[in-house]
Parts: structure tokens; C-alpha cells; sequence
């Protein structure tokens, strides 16, 4: 009898503990964001490219975040995007305009930023500036706890050049055509 009881308590007891890997569910409050990483893929008839940018620090979350009509923003200066091809992202840069435009800004606004569960999937409105034009897109992004007791923001918005005025180029007379299609991956941690 005293058996039976012993292995009720220890079943009890391991089902009261979270199973390795799993985590606290929901996200009440942060005070810190940063843009951990920020991909941009795209291709040509030829080859694809890849470009990125990362910050280094936290900013932090305005104290009127979840009043008002706040964001979460990162200005990812164009001079700081590292990319596999230096000639690509020279190409790049002079598409966007980057001397005029120095700057690509992606937004997210207070009201899209919840965490009711980890492991959840969600559509989120974020806000791209590029090349002078800014433009909101629906984006499927994926939230999780990570990192201890920061929280992972993940998503990929499909934009095309076209919708800021950009025409795609053609290189080589012709030879090489870049896809209108670009691809923004980006994750933020929220701590």
C-alpha cells in the first residue's frame, strides 16, 4: 500500500513540472526588444542572394507602449546590411536608393505584439519604409519562449520591388534578371 502511494505522489509530482524544452505560456509584460536578426533573400535567373542585418543591443519599449498608437521599429541603415556578394548588395543598395534613402524601417505596431501562447502562429500587419514609400503587409509570424525568459517574435513578409517603385533590374544586357520577389525574414526578442 505504501508502494502505491509512493509511485502516486512521484507521478503527481512529474506531472506538476514542465517537460524539458517546454515553457511558461504566456508573456505578461517586456521592457526590451531587439531585432536579432534580419534576412533579406531574393533571386535572379541566375542565383539567389542573401543579405543581412543583426543588432548588437536591446532598445527599450517606451513607457506609453501599450497606450496610444506605439511600435516596436528598427532603422536598419543600409551602409550596415552585410551580404555574401559585395557586388550584389552594391547592386542592392543602388536599387533602393540608399544614398537618398539610407535607411529600410520595419514596423510593428503595440496593438500586433501579444503573447497569449507559446508555440502560437498569427498573422501580424508590419510596416516596411523603402526607397521613400512605406507599405503594410500581412505577415504569418510564429511566437515562442527562447533564451531563458525572452520571447521569439519569427516571421518572413513577401514584398515585391515593384510595390515601392522599384523597377527589378536586368544586368548584362539582358543576361541576368532580378525576380521581382524579395523575401524579409526577421526574429525579435522581447525580454
Amino acid at each position: 500500500m505504501k508502494i502505491r502511494y509512493k509511485y502516486l505522489a512521484i507521478v503527481l509530482c512529474t506531472l506538476s513540472y514542465p517537460v524539458a524544452g517546454q515553457m511558461a505560456a504566456v508573456k505578461e509584460t517586456f521592457s526590451r526588444y531587439m531585432f536579432d536578426q534580419v534576412h533579406i533573400l531574393g533571386k535572379t535567373n541566375v542565383n539567389d542572394f542573401h543579405m543581412e542585418y543583426r543588432e548588437n543591443d536591446f532598445c527599450e519599449v517606451p513607457g506609453d507602449f501599450r497606450k496610444g498608437n506605439s511600435m516596436v521599429e528598427i532603422e536598419i541603415p543600409a551602409d550596415q546590411i552585410e551580404a555574401d556578394s559585395k557586388l550584389m548588395l552594391n547592386d542592392f543598395l543602388e536599387l533602393i536608393n540608399a544614398d537618398k534613402y539610407p535607411t529600410i524601417t520595419i514596423e510593428i505596431d503595440s496593438d500586433e505584439i501579444t503573447f497569449d501562447q507559446a508555440g502560437e502562429s498569427d498573422l501580424k500587419t508590419i510596416g516596411i519604409s523603402m526607397n521613400g514609400i512605406t507599405k503594410q503587409f500581412r505577415s504569418q509570424t510564429f511566437s515562442d519562449a527562447c533564451f531563458g525568459n525572452q520571447w521569439c517574435l519569427t516571421g518572413e513578409l513577401k514584398i515585391k520591388l515593384t510595390d515601392f517603385n522599384i523597377k527589378p533590374p536586368n544586368k548584362f544586357f539582358g543576361l541576368v534578371k532580378v525576380r521581382d520577389e524579395i523575401f524579409i525574414n526577421f526574429r525579435i526578442l522581447f525580454s
